[in-house]
């Protein structure tokens, strides 16, 4: 998972901006069934970046299955069963708690967590030590930024080994014209009542990029469109939707196909401004 560098956070137009790290930013990566580690590990580089971390954990806890437990830091590895068996009593507390963030102390471990829910998954991000305010409210966007790509992961579940989606009245039809260096893009997206629809367009070098920004006019104009990246796993293609809010708070996408990478990116952009 080796890229070059690049910082988590930018100045634009006299505000900071997170960035999603280099983790996801190869179009060759591990397999598919790597990629859910690959997303988690994205978000510790981030959270990183963001303050002063010395835990940084996340439990994920799927419906229908067993809870997969990642932790970057601390190194389980280098704790004594005490230590280990208090970490995982203070996880299980924190992943039945009432708030979906709050600050804790719990023995001595201190730290924040933020509690998400999915349509086929739950969720606990912990991390600590307990940050300022403002870090913490920063932290805490971006860990629910990457908790609804890691549920949205489910969605594209099939009953084989290797997630897929078939298009459905959700997904954005799209009408696509390409010149030597311009793609344009007329998306007819369906609102978040599931009834009524609105078109928008984007223009962009890249075609989807240009899907992704006719998205975004169509579903929210206010929003910047950021970037659409593109994953191959195997004979599929993963497509992260970056965008960000009316509050430039960082929005995620996911979808996985074995289809058209365009409607696609169409599907991810959709679920990143649906499921915010």
């Amino acid at each position: 998972m080796s890229a070059d560098p690049l910082p988590a956070t930018t100045a634009d137009a006299g505000r900071t901006v997170e960035r999603v790290p280099p983790a996801l930013t190869r179009r060759s990566t591990p397999p598919v069934d790597h990629l859910f580690q690959t997303i988690v590990d994205a978000s510790f580089d981030l959270i990183e970046e963001l303050g002063t971390i010395d835990m940084s954990i996340y439990l994920h806890v799927p419906h229908d299955d067993q809870p997969l437990l990642f932790a970057r830091s601390p190194d389980l590895g280098m704790l004594s069963p005490s230590e280990n068996f208090r970490l995982m009593h203070t996880i299980t507390m924190l992943s039945n708690g009432r708030k979906p963030v709050a600050a804790f102390r719990h023995g001595e471990l201190s730290g924040h967590y933020v509690r998400t829910t999915g349509a086929h998954s739950d969720g606990l991000f912990v991390f600590g030590p307990i940050q300022g305010s403002a870090e913490a409210e920063r932290i805490s966007a971006v860990t629910v930024a990457f908790a609804r790509v890691l549920h949205q992961f489910h969605l594209d579940d099939t009953d084989g080994d290797v997630p897929g989606h078939s298009p459905d009245a959700m997904t954005p039809q799209l009408t696509v014209s390409t010149t030597e260096d311009r793609t344009d893009v007329d998306a007819v997206a369906v609102r978040s009542d599931g009834v009524s629809s609105i078109t928008g367009t984007g223009s962009a070098a890249r075609p989807e990029d240009a899907v992704g920004k006719a998205v975004v006019n169509a579903l929210a104009p206010t929003w910047e469109f950021d970037e659409i990246r593109t994953i191959d796993v195997g004979m599929r293609s993963a497509v992260l939707a970056v965008l960000r809010d009316d509050r430039a708070i960082l929005q995620l996408g996911l979808a996985i196909s074995s289809g058209d990478v365009l409607q696609t990116a169409a599907l991810a952009t959709r679920r990143a401004i649906v499921d915010a």
